[in-house]
């Protein structure tokens, strides 16, 4: 595995001086690809300075609720916030109307912007007093409740480009992101293009063949950020990947089956899995599989962990700290340095991380503390799954038992299941006590399993939960 490094003490340039430098060295060429529309970086330049002066009516720091599903439009307006030293609120444009008014009175957004490029005012009594060093306002999934609006700082990202740098086997001249923009991977990935002056290819909505169209038509070397869902489709889809050099993949592990899969289709493209979230950012990484099994890899060198509140084997409540995290969530008491992730974990002399799950999703099966995670990733190597799931049930004996749903071929037996996780080292309350065949899971906007979602329609039963099997 690299040992990655990087320069300290510099004095940093906002992102928008990035891009401005950009735009003027690359003019003419193209800037952002979205199916068949492509914009240069002058162009883009220009058209973001017509919308900044739409929004020159508002004061500086005032918060820009940009709710777009296109990402070509989204960006501009996101430009022009920065113009005007406002700052952009980027908000899941899939959110019901409902949901938005709700997100504007909790946090005091004053401005919001549509996919018609209306532009709604709402006076609020209280405003928020916001750092001067914040690049924009994020949200995160709301899976389990309202999104939380957290604040990115422009160092913080300008920093993690430096590791992304280091981190690719070779200069690729375009960023590939497929996933919706509202989800910080993809607008990362959109904000670093931009700001080392590549071309940017995403997607409205990922569509596999779509996007091997795209990419063929550009024949420079690439770069793709992405998720493992969106990975499986282009094996599936067997798209051609010439021109890539690098993938990085966040979201979760990948399975040894998919991987192997992977490289045995794409031999010459390096496989970047890293841990982050969109509060800390990049925590560790791992490529071409070198870390040990189980691990999510080495800590970036910044990056200082600690594990609270630690059992008998080590496994503890992860917080972080790093030059690459957040600013804190908006409308709470600026956070501590450490950041609290919310997953079970642990780490060994060499740095190396393993997580064994979220803290909500954590078992205790006849007294016993068990990781769904850690039966997902043993579960993961045999070859009849594809997707998987580990969901707790209530019983009565044992307080709760493990459910298995997953996807496949096969119909597995628990007797099959039993003596290949035994062989794998794990106890007998960590065999599942069901196992549930199928053929559809449900996912969230960023292609995660929604695990929740799954959990609480097998729970309900009835009409939708027939809908997967």
């Amino acid at each position: 595995m690299i040992e990655l490094t990087i320069k300290v003490g510099e004095q940093f340039m906002k992102i928008l001086d990035l891009i401005k430098e950009q735009v003027s060295l690359k003019q003419t060429e193209n800037a952002i690809f979205i199916e068949d529309e492509s914009i240069s970086y002058k162009e883009l330049w220009e058209e973001s300075e017509i919308l900044a002066n739409k929004l020159s009516y508002y004061p500086e720091k005032v918060m820009i609720g940009i709710a777009i599903h296109h990402p070509l439009q989204f960006i501009k307006w996101y430009i022009a916030a920065l113009m005007n030293k406002q700052i952009p609120c980027v908000v899941d444009a899939n959110l019901t109307n409902e949901k938005l008014n709700e997100l504007a009175h909790i946090y005091s957004i004053q401005v919001f912007v549509n996919d018609a490029n209306d532009i709604t005012y709402m006076k609020h009594s209280k405003l928020n007093n916001v750092p001067d060093d914040i690049l924009h306002i994020g949200f995160t999934s709301g899976t389990t409740g309202t999104p939380k609006a957290y604040m990115r700082n422009h160092d913080s990202w300008i920093k993690s480009f430096e590791y992304n740098e280091q981190l690719m086997n070779a200069y690729s001249q375009i960023i590939v992101a497929p996933g919706p923009h509202a989800h910080s991977l993809s607008l990362y990935a959109l904000i670093f293009a931009l700001s080392s002056g590549r071309g940017f290819i995403g997607q409205r909505n990922f569509n596999a063949q779509s996007l091997e169209k795209v990419m063929n038509n550009i024949n420079q070397p690439k770069t793709l950020f992405i998720v493992p869902t969106i990975l499986y489709s282009l094996i599936n889809y067997k798209v051609n990947l010439n021109n890539v050099n690098s993938i990085f993949s966040s979201g979760a592990k990948l399975s040894p089956n998919i991987f192997q899969k992977f490289k045995n289709q794409y031999p010459y493209i390096d496989i970047i899995e890293f841990f982050g979230s969109s509060e800390a950012s990049f925590i560790s990484y791992n490529i071409n599989g070198d870390a040990p099994c189980g691990s999510v890899g080495k800590l970036f060198p910044s990056v200082k962990v600690k594990i609270e509140d630690q059992d008998k084997d080590n496994v503890g409540r992860l917080y972080v700290k790093s030059d690459m995290t957040f600013s804190g969530y908006l409308n709470e008491e600026m956070r501590e340095d450490w950041i609290k992730i919310g997953d079970w974990a642990s780490i060994t002399e060499q740095n190396e991380l393993y997580l064994y799950g979220r803290e909500s999703d954590r078992l205790i099966i006849g007294g016993k503390n068990i990781y769904p995670e850690i039966i997902e990733q043993n579960l993961l190597k045999c070859d009849e799954i594809e997707e998987l799931i580990i969901i707790s049930e209530k019983h009565e004996k044992f307080g709760e038992i493990a459910v298995l749903i997953y996807k496949g071929q096969v119909e597995l037996t628990y007797l099959k299941v039993k003596n290949f996780l035994l062989n794998c080292g794990l106890s007998r309350y960590e065999i599942p006590s069901k196992l549930i065949k199928v053929n559809k899971m449900l996912y969230t906007s960023s292609g995660k399993i929604a695990r929740h979602k799954m959990k609480s329609t097998y729970d309900l039963g009835g009409e939708r939960w027939n809908q997967l099997l």
